[in-house]
Formats: structure tokens, C-alpha cells, sequence
């Protein structure tokens, strides 16, 4: 039976992808779920002495490979740029990812947190205009009532992939907690596609995946008032 299940993915930057989230991602591509990612910028001033054209095309590249070894159905860009994302048009950006998740109804969206995770203003300025569209997008009835908006946990596995030390607790709504450990050396291969910004993971895909965190974290930011009292292991809704 075929999985229509979507989801779209919104972050910033190349590489965004497979650090935090790569296990998630690797794990829903291979129950059939079709995954939409949205990267904000290309990446323009990530590796330094190189000019933004360049190194916008290297990490488009890169970012097109892992999400291949990811199976992500879809890379779409926003065409802002690295390290500018705070002083683009707001309001246009909201309408264009609300258009976005017209077309694709998904049941599932993931972004950064308020935070960013890392308090990157590129990853906050993304997490405010996702939580906007979603919101405009679930009043103009694109998103059924039923739909989530996630945001990335601080965990053990950014902590590893993207060097944030993860909180003590984990506030702000339930958490899922995906079990991630069968696609961690998938998870490392496309994390490794992104030579430009040094990877963590210098030894093979199977020395490194066994070094890894086996869970992910996300919390759920919408519905606000699902599952408050309990964590899950899954980012769709079940079906009864």
C-alpha cells in the first residue's frame, strides 16, 4: 500500500538537514513518506576565503547529495541569503511558505525552535516565519486540524552533530522521541556529503554510527494542547 503521509522541512542552511534531524529524516524516506525540504539560503558564507557564488554552488551541491543518500523527495531554496535571512521581507516569506504548504498539505512541518538551536539568527529568523505560516496556513484551512508543527530539541544528537549541549529539560510542549538507531549510518553517509563544513564524523559510516546518539527530539509546537501529559515516538498522527 502506498504511504501518502508528507512532510515539509524548513531550515536555513546546507547541512541543517543531516546533522540534527538525518536519522528522521533517512527514517520516514524509508516507510515511503514523502519529504519536502526547504533550505532558506545556500550557504553563501560558509567557508571562508571563497567567494559567495562559489561556495553557494559547492553547498548546494553538497546539500543535493545528502539529501539523495537521505531520500528526501524534494529540495526546494528560498533564494535568501547566508547570514541575511533576519533583513529579508517578512511578510513575502510568509506568504510564499504558506503557498508552500497549500500545495503540499503536509501532516507534518519541522523547524528550528525559537532558539535556533544554536541562537544562529538565520535559524531563529526561520523558526518565527515557519510558526507564522503555519498558523496562516492551518486559519486558511491548507493544513488539516490534525496537522503538527515540530521544532528540533536541543539533545545528545545535536549535541554530537551540530556541537549544542543539549538542555537539562526539554520545555515548551510534548517531545517525540524517534528512534533513529537503524539509520544512523545513514544519518553519518549524508552528513558526510557536506566536506565543506568539516563534518564531526571522520571515520567510516559504521565506526561513527556506533559512536551515536540512537534518538532524535523534537516538541510539538502545534497543536499546543495535544499530549500534554505524555511523550511520543512518532511525529504523524496515529491512526485508529
Amino acid at each position: 500500500m502506498k504511504d501518502n503521509r508528507r512532510m515539509l522541512v524548513i531550515l536555513a542552511h546546507p547541512d541543517d538537514e543531516s546533522f540534527p534531524l538525518g536519522g528522521t529524516l533517512a527514517k520516514y524516506a524509508a516507510q515511503g513518506v514523502q519529504i519536502t525540504l526547504v533550505c532558506a539560503t545556500r550557504g553563501e558564507k560558509g567557508i571562508n576565503g571563497l567567494e559567495p557564488e562559489e561556495t553557494a554552488r559547492l553547498r548546494e551541491a553538497e546539500l543535493r547529495a545528502a539529501a539523495s543518500k537521505l531520500g528526501i523527495s524534494e529540495v526546494r531554496f528560498l533564494g535568501l541569503v547566508d547570514g541575511e535571512v533576519a533583513q529579508a521581507d517578512g511578510n513575502h516569506i510568509v506568504s510564499m511558505l504558506t503557498n508552500l504548504m497549500r500545495r503540499i498539505r503536509p501532516e507534518v512541518v519541522i523547524t528550528f525552535g525559537p532558539d535556533g538551536i544554536s541562537g544562529h539568527p538565520d535559524h531563529v529568523t526561520v523558526s518565527r516565519l515557519v510558526t507564522q505560516a503555519y498558523d496562516q496556513a492551518l486559519r486558511s484551512t491548507f493544513l488539516s486540524l490534525t496537522s503538527r508543527l515540530f521544532y528540533i530539541s536541543p539533545s545528545e544528537a545535536t549535541q554530537q552533530g551540530c556541537g549544542v549541549v543539549p538542555a537539562q529539560e526539554v520545555a515548551g510542549g510534548p517531545v517525540a522521541m524517534i528512534d533513529v538507531g537503524a539509520y544512523l549510518v545513514t544519518k553519518v553517509i549524508a552528513a558526510q556529503q557536506h566536506a565543506s563544513q568539516n563534518p564531526p564524523f571522520t571515520g567510516s559510516p559504521e565506526e561513527e554510527a556506533g559512536r551515536m546518539a540512537c534518538h532524535e527530539y523534537f516538541t510539538l509546537a502545534r497543536p499546543s494542547s495535544e499530549y500534554l501529559s505524555k511523550d511520543m515516538d512518532e511525529l504523524f498522527p496515529t491512526l485508529i
